[in-house]
């Protein structure tokens, strides 16, 4: 029965609180959502107003009004070689986008016999000439010149590289699932997706005796018979007869299967895509092109050979000739490789293309606002209302220092009538001593400070972390002594950073974990190739280990041993494909050149703490940034790779060159978004932006995280924890995950042994759920006759229902009952046969209700 008496609470809490799993409930403190398709802004959240009406729109000078169809490239050259060119359509729709008329358009082209063109806009030389190529609507038709240059057979230009790989790559024969894996595939090994140019052309014409080229029978060839499926293939047929491919390949086989012949465009030096950012007037198609820029300045079409693919197959498609589909109103990007180059472009559309909403007459702290509501009004979402006082309290106390607000600050909050009361109360939680006892936990994540890790260096690890924090040491000067200590790593005081270098099984994995930590960088997949989905290539990451090579580290325990971490001038690292000791090198840089007996790690620590370094900066304030909305603004929030673009690339980029531009400091950077409105917005959506998951119109609800959760239970019910043999009680002061506790493993404490998430997982776990629901953690620490509710219910003369009410919601979710929550409960416990029992049941809902278990 009291089981069922439980739930039944519990329901009712959901009922009241949350709505069933709904985001958090509004505090009636603030205004209710207009019951209206136009969305208003609120001035100011402490004066809960009518909304101010829309100022009427400024009259403008009119400009000269879009031409109805634009055809891009106006000009254009096929070179040798080229397998055509994309001819985009498109012109203006009636909510200030762009409708993609590339399908919709009659193509044409004269004279006959030069190009040929489809009904997609894609044009493919036939021999050499100028032509022009021309796109009717209606009565509009729009030119554009074509040159064509197609030597004969015998004196065309061959580059492997540039003209047969990108081919192999599109048709899939060099992928991680075929050729390309670490062993090949069925005795032929490619490198994956053609890092190794070189190598895979002895591969096609040298190996297996040469037999997979024929130059008697080029169209006999295994290669061309294999792929085209003519021949059986355990990949199936991987090129049409008769297409482009086709015609390349074979072409290429006639010619001797060169390596290079002729006069080559060079290296490749960029790729582009066009559109660079696609607002659509609404959901539909829009035709993308790709061209590849080479060192010669040869612009080629590579279109058709470019790979695609979608950050979110619910919002976009793309098929394999790069025709997107936006297929509903929404953002998206599309993420576009062509071989080692990988680049992305956004589409979207307005969300909401009929709304009235006067984003100037938002609130702001700080060019965050100003960032985040230039974006939103450039899509037409709304944000939500600044969240009430006593939630926005309880948010930045959980975020910043770990607990909950009592009651008494609470009320205290709510009272007061100072309008910079928040950025004072930032102010007082970022001087609290919890402020680092909470982040050493966050920053002790992030470098996987354990025993487990550094033994017994871990305490002076821990020891130099606190110590950095509290004097707010800038973030440049850490890192550049965590990069950069010799020494012995178990001196207690001096030894602490020293320990970065026994991280990491070799130089490659020290190169890793750096990469990731300090420059969003995910390097791991190029030790092998050239990285799949990144910039980065083998040369790029042997030359970033290489930093790291001449660490000599101790080789036993070494707890009396004295400059046990040294300098080995013989340290290097060999690369995998060349068999060569490497340079140190930065990504995409230069090689540095240093003495042999000079620690290459300095010089690594000045480039990347640099100013001028495009991933530090970017990559703390992104996962500062994370730290307080759930996910950064490019999510995880330690990948800033080129196939996860940042949601707002102006608003990151300005949060860095603020970090820089206040010399690092941490505790600033922490303050600035905590004091802005876009932190203190309310997570309850309204109409206009109740879909957005990407853009940070609202606020997310977030679960608490361990250490959060422990400590608040303790705090709520004064039943406090207890953590290891020393007694500790204070769940923000076990900093090392070895200490046994039960609520803090459920709870998902990162083990700090192979890695953990920037942020909390968005949602309860099944585990989770179960504990709090029918653990004895709870249980025990709600009954316990030492705790708030036995000394609440204690009292002489004992309190009223209505007063029992109020104080089990200031404490758990730090906001008071409405008034249905208070007669409801209070005529529960007056109808009960005991009112202790009825309170225990209040409390322990309240406790496992969403709203407390969640972060809002």
């Amino acid at each position: 029965m009291r089981r069922l008496a439980r739930t039944l609470a519990l329901a009712c809490i959901a009922t009241f609180v949350v709505g069933c799993g709904q985001s958090p409930r509004v505090n009636p403190e603030a205004p209710p959502a207009p019951k209206v398709a136009v969305a208003q802004p609120v001035a100011k959240e402490a004066k809960p107003e009518a909304p101010p009406k829309p100022k009427a729109t400024p009259k403008v000078k009119a400009s000269a009004p879009e031409p109805a169809l634009v055809v891009r490239p106006a000009k254009a050259t096929l070179a040798a070689g080229d397998p055509g060119v994309q001819f985009l359509a498109e012109g203006p729709g009636k909510h200030g986008g762009r409708r993609d008329l590339t399908e919709q358009v009659r193509w044409e082209a004269e004279p006959e016999g030069v190009v040929a063109i489809g009904e997609d806009g894609f044009v493919r030389p036939l021999k050499a000439g100028k032509a022009t190529v021309r796109a009717v609507l209606g009565f509009e038709k729009v030119e554009a010149a074509l040159t064509v240059e197609m030597p004969e057979p015998a004196a065309r230009p061959w580059d492997f590289a540039a003209d047969i790989v990108p081919i192999l790559t599109h048709a899939g024969c060099n992928a991680g699932g075929c050729h390309g894996k670490a062993d090949g595939q069925n005795g032929f090994h490619l490198s994956l997706f053609g890092y190794d140019p070189d190598g895979d052309h002895q591969a096609i014409t040298r190996g297996a005796g040469g037999r997979r080229v024929s130059a008697f029978r080029p169209i006999d060839s295994l290669l061309i018979r294999k792929a085209t499926g003519r021949t059986p293939h355990t990949g199936g047929q991987r090129i049409t007869p008769g297409s482009d491919a086709y015609r390349t390949l074979l072409a290429w086989v006639e010619a001797g299967a060169p390596r290079a012949r002729g006069k080559s465009h060079g290296a490749l030096k960029d790729v582009v895509v066009e559109p660079a950012r696609a607002r659509l007037d609404e959901p539909g198609p829009r035709q993308l092109r790709v061209v590849a820029r080479f060192a010669d300045g040869h612009e080629r079409d590579v279109t058709r050979l470019a790979g695609y693919r979608v950050n979110d197959d619910t919002v976009a498609s793309i098929d394999p000739n790069g025709k997107a589909a936006l297929l509903r109103r929404a953002e998206v990007d599309l993420i576009v490789r062509y071989q080692s180059r990988v680049v992305s472009t956004r589409i979207a559309t307005l969300i909401n293309p009929d709304l009235q909403y006067d984003f100037a007459r938002l609130p702001r702290r700080n060019f965050i606002d100003d960032e985040l509501y230039k974006r939103l009004a450039d899509l037409k979402v709304p944000p939500s209302k600044p969240a009430d006082d006593a939630t926005f309290l309880r948010r930045v106390t959980l975020d910043l220092v770990g607990r909950q607000p009592s009651p008494e600050e609470v009320r205290d909050f709510r009272k007061d009538k100072d309008p910079d009361k928040r950025i004072k109360k930032v102010d007082r939680l970022l001087a609290d001593r919890d402020f680092v006892r909470f982040w050493q936990i966050k920053f002790g994540d992030m470098l996987q400070i354990s025993s487990a890790r550094f033994g017994n260096g871990s305490g002076a690890y821990l020891y130099w972390l606190n110590d950095r924090l509290l004097k707010n040491a800038p973030w440049d000067v850490m890192v550049r002594e965590l990069l950069t200590s010799l020494g012995n790593p178990y001196d207690f005081k001096e030894g602490g950073a020293i320990n970065y270098a026994l991280e990491g099984a070799d130089a490659k994995e020290k190169a890793e974990l750096t990469a990731q930590r300090f420059l969003g960088l995910r390097i791991r997949c190029a030790q092998c190739h050239d990285h799949p989905f990144d910039v980065w290539t083998q040369d790029d990451y042997y030359g970033l280990a290489a930093f790291f090579a001449k660490i000599k580290r101790p080789v036993g325990p070494g707890m009396m041993a004295r400059d046990v971490v040294s300098i080995d001038p013989k340290g290097q690292v060999e690369h995998l494909r060349t068999k060569k000791p490497v340079p140190p090198r930065f990504p995409e840089g230069d090689v540095v050149k240093l003495p042999d007996d000079e620690d290459p790690r300095k010089a690594l620590a000045s480039w990347m703490t640099s100013p001028e370094n495009p991933f530090f900066a970017r990559a703390m304030a992104n996962w500062v940034w994370a730290q307080f909305f759930g996910k950064g603004l490019a999510d995880p929030a330690d990948d800033l790779s080129r196939s996860n673009p940042p949601v707002h690339p102006e608003l990151l980029d300005a949060l860095a060159r603020h970090f820089v531009e206040h010399k690092y400091d941490l505790r600033d950077l922490i303050r600035t978004v905590a004091t802005s409105e876009a932190y203190g917005l309310s997570s309850a959506t309204v109409p206009e932006n109740a879909h957005d998951h990407r853009i940070f119109s609202h606020q997310s609800p977030r679960p608490l995280t361990a250490h959060q959760m422990a400590d608040v239970l303790a705090e709520v019910t004064e039943v406090p924890n207890r953590f290891g043999q020393l007694g500790v009680r204070k769940a923000i002061e076990v900093n090392d995950p070895s200490t046994p506790s039960v609520i803090l493993d459920t709870f998902g404490r990162c083990t700090r042994t192979n890695g953990c998430a920037a942020v909390a997982a968005p949602s309860l776990s099944l585990r989770q759920s179960l504990l709090l629901i029918g653990g004895s953690v709870i249980e025990e620490k709600i009954s316990s006759p030492r705790g708030y509710l036995a000394n609440l219910l204690d009292l002489d003369p004992p309190p009223a229902p209505e007063e029992i009410v109020e104080n089990l919601y200031l404490r758990t979710l730090c906001r008071p009952p409405t008034d249905e929550e208070t007669s409801h409960w209070s005529k529960a416990l007056r109808a009960g046969p005991s009112t202790r029992d009825a309170a225990e049941d209040l409390f322990w809902a309240l406790l496992n209700s969403r709203e407390f278990a969640f972060n809002h």
